[in-house]
């Protein structure tokens, strides 16, 4: 079975994305092969098809990418189906991002190490749909906006089921300062802090992060640290959000996961 290798997506025009890639080795006649071009804001899913099926072509242009956004993410993928049998394989996601370095590799590593074993914790990534089926229940399609607060359906989001499946990331969270607004009407509490996280996956704004005991946060502000203009590290202002708001009617699936990093002893024996 030959697999999408070399995926690449770019493009120097502004009303499309280009999506190239290459095929391994393979002793079939690659007119055996039809590509499907998948398409998806989070690495994990769900992904939509946007182009194919293609026989014997390894360039395709997608002309209706939501490319307004300079926040938004999109992975994209190439599925190789086998028209035998329909086996397929997947290459893995590709965004258009520019390509690291040796060394801004290696930096990715160490920080993913570090956050994994020493000074990070694993938390859920839950992220925000900025495009797509709007929602059915308090979206008005004349009047292009919701027409209600509280949908448990969109989460005030605007789009069907909200956010996409949740990722396990490694974060890095600092203590956060506790502080009390008084004002005529209300006494409102707030807390924000900071923290920092590996490259993979982008974070945006509006996007949620939830701890194991169930604390909820939501992004307001991402930062990276790049090298030649490839992302190594995200740095992250993040909001507590109040047990009362939308969020927290967001159904958690907790996976079996270490809470806690390992400890090492980093003394050698010579």
């Amino acid at each position: 079975m030959s697999k999408p290798i070399n995926v690449h997506v770019g493009s120097l025009d502004p009303d499309y994305l280009e999506i190239t890639w290459e095929m391994t080795t393979s002793q079939f006649d690659v007119y055996i092969y039809e590509f499907t071009i998948l398409r998806s804001e989070s690495p994990q899913g769900p992904f939509e098809q946007v182009g194919g099926p293609l026989k014997d072509q390894y360039v395709f242009r997608d002309y209706v990418a939501p490319l307004r956004g300079s926040l938004r993410t999109l992975y994209y993928k190439v599925r190789s189906a086998d028209t035998r049998n329909q086996a397929f394989e997947e290459s893995e996601p590709v965004t258009p991002d520019p390509r690291p370095p040796l060394d801004a590799l290696e930096i990715i590593r160490l920080e993913n190490v570090l956050l994994r074993e020493y000074t990070g914790r694993p938390c859920a990534l839950y992220t925000i749909r900025t495009f797509g089926q709007r929602c059915p229940d308090c979206y008005d399609p004349i009047t292009q906006r919701r027409t209600r607060s509280s949908c448990i359906t969109c989460y005030n989001t605007g789009y069907a089921r909200g956010f996409f499946t949740p990722i396990m990331v490694y974060l890095q969270i600092d203590p956060f300062i506790k502080a009390q607004q008084n004002t005529q009407q209300f006494v409102s509490e707030q807390a924000q802090t900071q923290a920092r996280m590996g490259v993979y996956p982008k974070v945006k704004p509006r996007d949620v992060i939830v701890e194991r005991e169930n604390v909820r946060w939501r992004v307001v502000a991402v930062r990276t640290t790049e090298r030649l203009r490839a992302p190594v590290r995200q740095e992250l202002t993040l909001v507590k959000i109040p047990k009362g708001d939308i969020e927290f009617k967001i159904p958690i699936d907790w996976p079996s996961v270490e809470t806690s990093p390992r400890s090492f002893n980093t003394r050698m024996d010579l």
